[in-house]
């Protein structure tokens, strides 16, 4: 049997961090949560998840700025997710290819879940 992929949700809201951790497990992923940018690369630095989903606007560190720490260090897939910014203010994340995808609030669910496990699964 495969092992399952560990996913890490970072997001300062608990619905949005509860909502995705329900989903991604009721699909066969692990899935850690945490609020925050500075928690996020603590919990990296202990386990490396397969792929990161995170909010933009985060308490202290912004959003592209850890995903530039994330690509750096860890050279992990990233799926950014925002109800504030929209796609067109993140081309140039996108374009810069620091991420692998782009969702806005409200998530479609089963549309991540389709592009999470094109990027996990190739």
């Amino acid at each position: 049997m495969q092992n399952k992929k560990n996913i890490l949700v970072i997001d300062d809201e608990p619905d949005i961090r509860d909502l995705l951790k329900d989903h991604l497990e009721d699909n066969n992923f692990t899935v850690n949560v945490v609020d925050d940018g500075a928690e996020a690369l603590e919990f990296m630095e202990r386990n490396i998840p397969d792929l990161v989903i995170t909010d933009l606007l985060l308490p202290g560190e912004h959003g592209i700025d850890l995903i530039k720490i994330i690509k750096e260090k860890f050279f992990l897939p990233v799926i950014v997710i925002s109800g504030i910014y929209r796609t067109k203010e993140v081309t140039h994340v996108i374009k810069e290819d620091l991420i692998e995808a782009f969702f806005e609030k409200p998530l479609n669910l089963d549309t991540m879940l389709e592009k999470i496990n094109l990027i996990l699964n190739g």
